[in-house]
């Protein structure tokens, strides 16, 4: 507003009022993104993706169904695995079962940090080639993960 007073003519307002105009538009879409990604919340992702898990399993004991159906899955995953490296498998373990961190899983193993993204990298790809190889039970995993 101060700006305005200084100004000698109409003309000149209409710079002014397309930048304030700018500036008002792209602090709304701003605020549009930031509220579409969570703007405010201010959690940490570890404790986000923990409650996202928590939402995920069940609250009440599952049937016998349910335990069958989990007693499959852990047939597929063990099966998955058999042909990688004890070390590696550890490691896969350790990251989606036990949900350590890379220094965790470091500092657990006795391994450099930069090991572990790469043995998680070759174990992932790993189970990948055996999902090519067998993509009936690969489905199957899929199914049983969703």
């Amino acid at each position: 507003m101060e700006k305005v007073a200084t100004l000698k003519s109409v003309d000149e307002l209409k710079p002014l009022t397309a930048r304030i105009a700018h500036n008002l538009a792209v602090s709304r879409l701003r605020k549009k993104y930031a509220d579409k990604h969570g703007g405010g919340k201010i959690d940490s992702l570890n404790a986000m993706k923990s409650q996202e898990v928590n939402r995920s399993l069940p609250s009440s004991p599952g049937s016998p169904l349910d335990e069958l159906h989990e007693n499959d899955l852990t047939k597929l995953l063990t099966e998955s695995q058999e042909d990688l490296k004890p070390e590696i498998r550890d490691v896969l373990n350790d990251f989606f079962i036990s949900k350590l961190t890379y220094d965790g899983i470091s500092q657990k193993r006795g391994i450099p940090i930069g090991t572990v993204g790469v043995m998680l990298k070759r174990g992932l790809e790993a189970i990948r080639q055996w999902g090519k190889r067998h993509p009936g039970l690969m489905k199957e995993l899929e199914a049983f993960a969703r």
